[in-house]
Protein backbone atom coordinates (compact mmCIF):
# COMPACT_ATOMS: atom_id res chain seq x y z
CA UNK A 1 0.00 0.00 0.00
CA UNK A 2 1.59 3.30 -1.19
CA UNK A 3 2.18 6.04 1.11
CA UNK A 4 0.68 8.79 0.20
CA UNK A 5 1.36 12.48 1.90
CA UNK A 6 -2.32 14.07 2.56
CA UNK A 7 -1.70 16.97 0.50
CA UNK A 8 -1.70 15.69 -2.67
CA UNK A 9 -4.88 13.69 -2.08
CA UNK A 10 -7.08 16.77 -0.73
CA UNK A 11 -5.92 19.15 -3.86
CA UNK A 12 -7.00 15.93 -6.03
CA UNK A 13 -10.37 16.01 -4.34
CA UNK A 14 -11.32 19.43 -4.63
CA UNK A 15 -10.21 19.42 -7.87
CA UNK A 16 -12.15 16.62 -8.12
CA UNK A 17 -15.01 18.30 -7.02
CA UNK A 18 -14.63 21.76 -8.89
CA UNK A 19 -13.00 19.84 -12.01
CA UNK A 20 -11.58 23.61 -12.56
CA UNK A 21 -7.44 23.90 -11.33
CA UNK A 22 -8.62 27.73 -10.84
CA UNK A 23 -11.87 27.00 -8.68
CA UNK A 24 -9.71 24.35 -6.34
CA UNK A 25 -6.73 27.20 -5.90
CA UNK A 26 -9.24 29.50 -4.43
CA UNK A 27 -10.86 26.94 -2.74
CA UNK A 28 -7.68 25.71 -0.67
CA UNK A 29 -6.67 29.38 -0.76
CA UNK A 30 -3.43 28.23 -3.01
CA UNK A 31 -2.06 29.41 -6.19
CA UNK A 32 -3.02 27.21 -9.46
CA UNK A 33 0.42 26.45 -9.74
CA UNK A 34 0.25 24.61 -5.75
CA UNK A 35 -2.58 22.42 -7.12
CA UNK A 36 -1.42 21.54 -10.55
CA UNK A 37 1.78 20.57 -8.81
CA UNK A 38 0.42 18.35 -6.07
CA UNK A 39 -2.18 16.47 -8.60
CA UNK A 40 0.99 15.56 -10.43
CA UNK A 41 2.68 14.66 -7.25
CA UNK A 42 -0.09 12.39 -7.12
CA UNK A 43 -0.39 10.58 -10.70
CA UNK A 44 3.21 10.67 -10.32
CA UNK A 45 3.11 8.13 -7.21
CA UNK A 46 0.28 6.14 -8.28
CA UNK A 47 1.63 6.22 -12.01
CA UNK A 48 -1.90 6.82 -13.37
CA UNK A 49 -3.24 9.23 -14.79
CA UNK A 50 -6.18 11.42 -12.99
CA UNK A 51 -7.45 13.76 -15.29
CA UNK A 52 -7.58 14.65 -18.47
CA UNK A 53 -6.95 18.69 -19.51
CA UNK A 54 -9.50 20.54 -21.36
CA UNK A 55 -9.36 23.84 -23.03
CA UNK A 56 -11.36 25.08 -20.53
CA UNK A 57 -11.41 22.72 -17.43
CA UNK A 58 -10.82 18.71 -16.06
CA UNK A 59 -12.24 15.54 -16.76
CA UNK A 60 -11.78 12.83 -14.68
CA UNK A 61 -10.27 9.48 -16.12
CA UNK A 62 -11.90 6.29 -15.12
CA UNK A 63 -9.15 5.96 -12.82
CA UNK A 64 -9.34 9.32 -11.18
CA UNK A 65 -13.46 8.74 -11.13
CA UNK A 66 -12.76 5.93 -8.78
CA UNK A 67 -10.04 7.65 -6.54
CA UNK A 68 -12.38 10.51 -6.43
CA UNK A 69 -15.62 8.24 -5.01
CA UNK A 70 -12.59 6.70 -2.43
CA UNK A 71 -11.40 10.47 -0.91
CA UNK A 72 -14.79 11.99 -1.29
CA UNK A 73 -15.76 9.22 1.31
CA UNK A 74 -12.58 9.69 3.56
CA UNK A 75 -12.94 13.50 3.71
CA UNK A 76 -16.16 13.24 4.46
CA UNK A 77 -15.52 10.80 7.45
CA UNK A 78 -12.93 12.76 8.97
CA UNK A 79 -15.21 16.36 9.01
CA UNK A 80 -17.58 14.05 11.02
CA UNK A 81 -14.92 13.16 13.08
CA UNK A 82 -13.60 16.49 13.83
CA UNK A 83 -16.84 18.35 14.06
CA UNK A 84 -17.50 15.12 16.68
CA UNK A 85 -14.40 16.22 18.58
CA UNK A 86 -15.04 19.65 18.64
CA UNK A 87 -18.74 20.03 19.47
CA UNK A 88 -19.48 20.05 22.92
CA UNK A 89 -20.60 17.40 24.74
CA UNK A 90 -24.25 16.86 24.55
CA UNK A 91 -26.24 18.63 27.25
CA UNK A 92 -29.17 16.88 28.89
CA UNK A 93 -31.96 17.82 31.13
CA UNK A 94 -33.54 16.25 34.48
CA UNK A 95 -36.62 17.75 36.06
CA UNK A 96 -37.32 17.20 39.69
CA UNK A 97 -40.50 18.16 40.94
CA UNK A 98 -41.52 19.25 44.29
CA UNK A 99 -42.88 21.30 46.81
CA UNK A 100 -42.29 25.36 47.12
CA UNK A 101 -41.14 25.59 50.61
CA UNK A 102 -38.40 22.57 49.55
CA UNK A 103 -37.39 24.01 46.89
CA UNK A 104 -36.86 27.31 47.72
CA UNK A 105 -35.09 26.52 51.67
CA UNK A 106 -33.39 23.15 51.03
CA UNK A 107 -32.96 22.38 46.75
CA UNK A 108 -32.07 25.46 45.56
CA UNK A 109 -29.14 26.34 48.36
CA UNK A 110 -27.60 22.90 47.19
CA UNK A 111 -28.01 23.56 43.35
CA UNK A 112 -24.10 24.50 42.74
CA UNK A 113 -23.42 21.21 44.37
CA UNK A 114 -25.49 19.87 41.45
CA UNK A 115 -23.46 21.71 38.60
CA UNK A 116 -20.21 20.59 39.99
CA UNK A 117 -21.36 16.99 40.36
CA UNK A 118 -23.26 17.02 36.82
CA UNK A 119 -21.66 19.60 34.67
CA UNK A 120 -23.57 18.44 31.34
CA UNK A 121 -26.82 18.52 33.00
CA UNK A 122 -29.32 21.12 32.94
CA UNK A 123 -31.56 21.18 35.90
CA UNK A 124 -35.23 21.99 36.02
CA UNK A 125 -37.54 22.03 38.75
CA UNK A 126 -41.27 22.48 39.13
CA UNK A 127 -42.73 22.99 42.29
CA UNK A 128 -46.64 21.92 42.58
CA UNK A 129 -48.45 20.55 45.40
CA UNK A 130 -50.10 17.98 43.22
CA UNK A 131 -48.14 14.36 42.80
CA UNK A 132 -46.54 13.50 39.70
CA UNK A 133 -48.17 11.30 37.15
CA UNK A 134 -44.86 9.78 35.94
CA UNK A 135 -47.04 8.24 33.24
CA UNK A 136 -48.15 11.59 31.63
CA UNK A 137 -45.59 14.00 32.66
CA UNK A 138 -42.26 14.93 32.03
CA UNK A 139 -40.77 14.76 35.14
CA UNK A 140 -37.24 11.96 36.15
CA UNK A 141 -37.74 12.36 39.71
CA UNK A 142 -40.19 13.84 42.39
CA UNK A 143 -39.80 14.80 45.67
CA UNK A 144 -42.77 14.18 48.28
CA UNK A 145 -43.80 15.18 51.95
CA UNK A 146 -45.77 12.36 53.23
CA UNK A 147 -46.18 8.30 54.42
CA UNK A 148 -43.79 7.25 52.05
CA UNK A 149 -46.64 4.55 50.59
CA UNK A 150 -45.94 5.07 46.39
CA UNK A 151 -47.22 2.17 44.81
CA UNK A 152 -45.43 1.13 41.27
CA UNK A 153 -42.46 3.76 42.61
CA UNK A 154 -38.75 3.94 43.52
CA UNK A 155 -39.01 5.01 47.29
CA UNK A 156 -35.60 6.73 48.94
CA UNK A 157 -36.63 8.08 52.12
CA UNK A 158 -34.28 11.44 52.83
CA UNK A 159 -35.06 12.46 55.64
CA UNK A 160 -37.76 13.09 58.83
CA UNK A 161 -38.00 17.02 59.13
CA UNK A 162 -37.76 17.87 63.14
CA UNK A 163 -40.39 20.47 64.13
CA UNK A 164 -39.52 23.73 66.41
CA UNK A 165 -40.84 26.80 67.39
CA UNK A 166 -38.91 29.99 65.72
CA UNK A 167 -39.53 33.95 65.86
CA UNK A 168 -37.37 36.95 64.17
CA UNK A 169 -35.95 37.99 67.50
CA UNK A 170 -36.76 41.69 67.37
CA UNK A 171 -40.59 39.99 68.68
CA UNK A 172 -38.68 39.15 72.09
CA UNK A 173 -37.40 42.69 72.62
CA UNK A 174 -39.49 45.11 74.67
CA UNK A 175 -42.63 42.79 74.40
CA UNK A 176 -44.18 40.14 77.18
CA UNK A 177 -41.87 37.27 77.74
CA UNK A 178 -41.57 34.30 75.88
CA UNK A 179 -39.46 32.02 78.37
CA UNK A 180 -42.36 28.94 78.69
CA UNK A 181 -44.66 27.58 76.53
CA UNK A 182 -47.36 29.02 78.32
CA UNK A 183 -46.12 32.38 77.18
CA UNK A 184 -47.20 31.44 74.15
CA UNK A 185 -50.86 32.24 74.99
CA UNK A 186 -49.37 36.30 74.63
CA UNK A 187 -48.43 35.24 70.86
CA UNK A 188 -49.74 35.20 67.32
CA UNK A 189 -49.69 31.98 66.27
CA UNK A 190 -48.45 31.67 62.61
CA UNK A 191 -49.78 29.08 60.71
CA UNK A 192 -48.82 27.23 57.04
CA UNK A 193 -52.33 26.28 55.37
CA UNK A 194 -54.14 25.10 58.03
CA UNK A 195 -53.95 24.78 62.20
CA UNK A 196 -52.79 20.88 62.35
CA UNK A 197 -49.28 22.24 62.86
CA UNK A 198 -49.18 23.97 66.02
CA UNK A 199 -52.16 21.33 67.53
CA UNK A 200 -49.54 18.32 66.84
CA UNK A 201 -46.53 20.20 68.54
CA UNK A 202 -48.16 21.29 71.25
CA UNK A 203 -49.93 17.89 72.25
CA UNK A 204 -46.12 16.47 72.08
CA UNK A 205 -44.64 18.32 74.38
CA UNK A 206 -47.94 17.86 77.08
CA UNK A 207 -49.04 21.88 76.61
CA UNK A 208 -51.96 22.61 78.36
CA UNK A 209 -54.36 25.91 78.12
CA UNK A 210 -53.13 27.11 74.55
CA UNK A 211 -55.64 27.17 71.57
CA UNK A 212 -54.08 26.13 68.21
CA UNK A 213 -56.51 27.93 66.39
CA UNK A 214 -55.94 31.07 66.93
CA UNK A 215 -53.52 33.57 64.87
CA UNK A 216 -53.06 33.49 61.22
CA UNK A 217 -53.25 31.06 58.53
CA UNK A 218 -49.95 32.71 55.76
CA UNK A 219 -51.28 29.95 53.17
CA UNK A 220 -47.86 28.01 52.72
CA UNK A 221 -44.45 27.63 54.67
CA UNK A 222 -42.64 30.19 53.00
CA UNK A 223 -44.96 32.86 53.72
CA UNK A 224 -44.98 31.82 57.09
CA UNK A 225 -42.06 31.94 57.59
CA UNK A 226 -41.69 35.16 55.59
CA UNK A 227 -44.55 36.47 58.64
CA UNK A 228 -41.83 35.15 61.11
CA UNK A 229 -39.00 36.82 59.84
CA UNK A 230 -40.85 40.41 60.45
CA UNK A 231 -41.98 39.33 63.62
CA UNK A 232 -45.44 38.93 62.92
CA UNK A 233 -46.20 36.24 65.23
CA UNK A 234 -44.46 32.49 66.29
CA UNK A 235 -44.39 29.76 63.84
CA UNK A 236 -43.89 26.38 63.89
CA UNK A 237 -41.41 25.24 61.44
CA UNK A 238 -39.16 22.60 60.29
CA UNK A 239 -35.34 23.01 61.25
CA UNK A 240 -34.46 21.15 57.74
CA UNK A 241 -36.97 24.71 56.19
CA UNK A 242 -35.02 27.16 58.29
CA UNK A 243 -32.06 26.70 59.20
CA UNK A 244 -30.24 29.12 57.06
CA UNK A 245 -32.49 31.80 59.29
CA UNK A 246 -31.10 30.27 62.13
CA UNK A 247 -27.46 30.17 61.25
CA UNK A 248 -28.00 34.27 60.38
CA UNK A 249 -29.92 34.68 63.36
CA UNK A 250 -32.81 36.34 61.58
CA UNK A 251 -35.04 33.62 63.22
CA UNK A 252 -34.53 32.14 66.58
CA UNK A 253 -35.22 28.90 68.51
CA UNK A 254 -37.54 29.55 70.92
CA UNK A 255 -37.69 26.60 72.91
CA UNK A 256 -35.19 23.14 72.89
CA UNK A 257 -38.44 21.34 72.41
CA UNK A 258 -38.49 19.35 69.01
CA UNK A 259 -40.98 17.26 67.43
CA UNK A 260 -40.62 14.91 64.80
CA UNK A 261 -42.43 15.50 61.80
CA UNK A 262 -45.75 12.95 60.80
CA UNK A 263 -44.18 12.46 58.04
CA UNK A 264 -41.06 12.14 56.28
CA UNK A 265 -39.43 14.15 52.96
CA UNK A 266 -38.82 11.10 50.03
CA UNK A 267 -37.15 11.01 46.57
CA UNK A 268 -39.46 9.32 44.02
CA UNK A 269 -38.73 7.90 40.76
CA UNK A 270 -39.84 5.20 38.21
CA UNK A 271 -37.78 1.67 39.35
CA UNK A 272 -36.98 1.73 35.39
CA UNK A 273 -35.03 4.78 35.11
CA UNK A 274 -32.80 3.76 37.74
CA UNK A 275 -31.06 2.37 34.59
CA UNK A 276 -30.14 5.46 33.26
CA UNK A 277 -27.06 6.56 34.71
CA UNK A 278 -28.64 10.35 34.94
CA UNK A 279 -31.42 9.66 37.46
CA UNK A 280 -29.45 7.13 39.41
CA UNK A 281 -26.99 9.34 39.82
CA UNK A 282 -29.13 12.30 41.09
CA UNK A 283 -31.45 10.14 43.65
CA UNK A 284 -27.54 9.36 44.88
CA UNK A 285 -26.79 13.06 45.02
CA UNK A 286 -30.40 13.81 46.97
CA UNK A 287 -29.33 11.17 49.05
CA UNK A 288 -25.62 12.15 50.26
CA UNK A 289 -26.70 15.64 50.38
CA UNK A 290 -29.56 14.77 53.04
CA UNK A 291 -27.24 12.38 55.01
CA UNK A 292 -24.83 15.26 55.04
CA UNK A 293 -27.18 18.28 56.26
CA UNK A 294 -26.96 19.65 59.67
CA UNK A 295 -30.45 20.65 59.49
CA UNK A 296 -31.49 17.10 58.87
CA UNK A 297 -32.65 13.82 61.32
CA UNK A 298 -31.67 10.88 60.06
CA UNK A 299 -34.42 8.92 57.91
CA UNK A 300 -37.27 7.06 59.90
CA UNK A 301 -36.80 3.27 59.92
CA UNK A 302 -38.75 1.57 57.15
Amino acid sequence: MKRIPVGPLRAFDVAARNLNLSAAAEEMNVTHAAVSRQVKQLEDRLGVKLFERLPRGLRLTAQGALLAEGTRAAFDRLASALEDVSTPTVRRKLTISTFSSFNARWLMPRVRSFSILFPDVDLQVITTAQLVDFAREDVDIGIRFGGGNYPGLHVMCLFRPREIVVCAPALLKGGPPLKTISDLRNFTLLHDDSHHSWARWLNAVGAKGIDARRGIVCGDRNSMLQAALTAQGVAIASEVFAASELAAGRLVKVFENEVASEYAIYAVCLPRRLNDPMVSGVMEWLANEAKSSRDASPPPSE
